[in-house]
């Protein structure tokens, strides 16, 4: 995969939504990393604002689903990076006005 590729990785991530905020995980701030190999593998890790969120599972097989429709992705593997850390100050101004829209403050 090239950069342009890549793009069209986060373009797709911007389609998968947080159920609970109504807000893609993009400006959540949940996309940490997205890296591709030569055979058209695709990684998108995540971290998770909520530990045990029931919408986990959702939200990786939107992932999965989103990215796998773009062309040239054989495989994508999407999890969650528990080493990194969520924090509400990862998310967009974009994020916080359709947060805001679905009533959560913040």
């Amino acid at each position: 995969m090239v950069n342009d590729q890549l793009e069209q990785v986060h373009k797709a991530l911007n389609d998968v939504i947080d159920p609970h905020m109504g807000v893609s995980i993009v400006d959540m701030g949940m996309v940490k990393r997205v890296e591709a190999t030569l055979d058209d593998e695709v990684y998108v890790g995540i971290v998770n604002p909520c530990v045990g969120c029931p919408a986990l599972e959702i939200i990786l097989a939107d992932i999965r689903k989103e990215v796998g429709k773009l062309d040239g992705v054989i495989k994508v593997k999407a999890r969650v990076e528990w080493g990194h850390q969520w924090d509400k100050e990862d998310i967009s101004c974009e994020g916080r006005a359709r947060a805001a829209r679905h009533g959560y403050v913040i």
